[in-house]
């Protein structure tokens, strides 16, 4: 196979980015993986430009096609995988059809709250780092790439069910791929992320920790910070470093996704949804859930 090519996308190719939107998967802490499995067989060869406040994996099975991830972008073949952490934007452009691809979407807290936690952490780090895209498109040898296929194709088909034990069956599988990924590059010599697995992470933990338990009443930096045992001013900087992306914008993602997710089974109406986690103002909510999602809750709601 050829070595990945990337490269800095021409200023004038860059107007995509002021299109980029927050994509539209339920997340929440009872189901905190989502898988999108896609087949596209014809034009227009594009995707929309967007982002999320989650972890995800993707792999192509079949076609070709260019990656765009901020200012950079790299030409994709069957095999390749992408990783990317919160808060990225990323586009395609489809070169060869039918383009066919599976997509894990994850919270970030699926991996930290695994043990040990300092392995947790390493493979978040594999997604959360800052990292040029030739780190983030990931091109194996052939042996495997034929063991990668297999285990996306699983968790596309566990998802696609409602079978007992469905999520932990997802998260055995996401972790057994990110566990051979990890450790073919470290025979490899490649070790992104690692620089930062000497700082203390507890601190983080406890901060989402406190969100999760607490995103329905109102939270304030002070109370993030406390939990954390950091100063305000320090959590800012290190959960931004952490996760890139500020605890704000993590918080309402989780909230919307939480929201999204309480709304698809239908036991609550949106104004109940709404406040269920943690909104004061219905028109606040269906504005943050629109950037979102994409969608305003009750059209969300008929979807």
């Amino acid at each position: 196979m050829p070595d990945l090519n990337t490269r800095k996308t021409k200023v004038t190719d860059l107007a995509w980015l002021l299109n980029v939107t927050d994509s539209r998967q339920s997340l929440s802490e009872s189901s905190p993986i989502w898988v999108r499995e896609g087949c596209v067989t014809s034009g227009p060869p594009v995707a929309f430009p967007e982002r999320h406040p989650y972890c995800e994996f993707n792999i192509v099975l079949e076609g070709e096609g260019t990656t765009l991830v901020g200012h950079e972008e790299a030409f994709r073949l069957p095999g390749d995988l992408l990783l990317l952490g919160p808060g990225v934007p990323h586009w395609g452009k489809i070169q060869k059809f039918p383009l066919r691809s599976i997509t894990i979407y994850f919270l970030p807290s699926a991996l930290i709250e695994i043990g040990p936690m300092s392995e947790g952490i390493r493979l978040l780090r594999r997604f959360t780092a800052a990292q040029p895209l030739s780190n983030r498109l990931v091109r194996p040898p052939k042996a495997l790439r034929k063991e990668f296929t297999p285990l996306f194709e699983a968790m596309a088909a566990e998802f696609s069910g409602n079978r007992f034990g469905r999520e932990v069956q997802l998260l055995s599988t996401l972790l057994k791929s990110l566990v051979l990924l990890l450790r073919w590059e470290l025979s490899q010599s490649i070790n992104i992320g690692a620089d930062s697995l000497q700082m203390d992470w507890n601190p983080i933990y406890k901060a989402l920790e406190y969100i999760r338990e607490h995103h329905a009443e109102p939270i304030y930096a002070k109370d993030v910070a406390r939990a954390a045992g950091l100063s305000e001013s320090k959590l800012k900087i290190l959960f931004r470093y952490a996760l890139n992306i500020s605890w704000v914008k993590y918080l309402q993602g989780y909230r919307i996704h939480r929201a999204a997710a309480l709304l698809s089974e239908g036991r609550l109406n949106v104004t109940e949804a709404a406040l269920e986690v943690g909104f004061d103002s219905l028109s606040h909510f269906n504005e943050t859930f629109h950037s979102f999602m994409g969608a305003s809750p009750k059209s969300f709601v008929r979807k």
